[in-house]
């Protein structure tokens, strides 16, 4: 699920969904709540790793931010716990790894 974004039309966007097979839906325009998961996890974000690491630069550079980002998914994805209604104080690793195990069955 996407939002209206012109990059969500694009032909490799396209092309990498049918590969995975996976459909392509759109958000209600003017609706955040459409796609809540993916606002809260912007906001994480932006609170947890972006202003944290455009404070501690007067002028941060493309590769230090990117190696901020990195290690921070890292982190986000693997290390710390989340208390969502589906996490449920796991990380997001832990998740997957369940939803993969179902899915094989």
């Amino acid at each position: 699920m996407t939002d209206h974004g012109v990059e969500f039309g694009a032909e490799e966007f396209k092309t990498t969904l049918a590969k995975v097979g996976a459909a392509h839906r759109r958000t209600t325009p003017g609706r955040p709540q459409t796609n809540g998961c993916v606002e809260r996890v912007q906001l994480t974000i932006l609170d947890e790793c972006w202003k944290p690491a455009f404070a501690r630069s007067v002028f941060p550079r493309y590769k230090g931010l990117k190696a901020e980002l990195d290690r921070y998914l890292d982190y986000y994805n693997h290390h710390r716990a989340h208390t969502g209604r589906w996490t449920q104080g796991r990380t997001p690793i832990e998740v997957i790894g369940k939803a993969k195990m179902y899915s094989t069955r």
